[in-house]
């Protein structure tokens, strides 16, 4: 039982990979004509959805931490938003527990198919 009034948030955030430099050692791996974009979620401790979401941008910040490829370009992580924040209903963490959820309004006349297409392809 916590003995505060803090609750438990998801964070979700949105990175896009910025890369600097001349790639070097080019296989047929390296592409250049695509974005790459994370949607990533943390979880954090906060007494409001205010709260929680300034903590989810300083640790957002934080992972901005470049590194090099092995392509010699130095890759960065760039936050480029706080896409949602979602107050976790049960006190406990345990299996099962529902930690992200999100509702997705299409136009009555997409069918399944292109919305796994426009949203989840993967």
């Amino acid at each position: 039982m916590k003995n505060d009034s803090s609750n438990w948030y998801v964070i979700a955030i949105l990175y896009v990979s910025v890369h600097e430099g001349e790639p070097k050692n080019l296989d047929e791996d390296y592409d250049t004509s695509t974005n790459v974009y994370e949607e990533r979620h943390i979880l954090v401790r906060a007494t409001s959805t205010e709260e929680a979401e300034l903590l989810g941008e300083k640790i957002g910040k934080e992972y901005e931490d470049p590194y090099e490829n092995q392509y010699g370009e130095t890759v960065t992580w760039k936050l480029v938003k706080i896409l949602d924040s979602f107050e976790l209903l049960d006190e406990q963490l345990k299996t099962g527990t529902e930690v992200y959820s999100r509702y997705i309004l299409t136009e009555k006349v997409l069918t399944t198919e292109n919305v796994l297409k426009r949203y989840f392809n993967e």
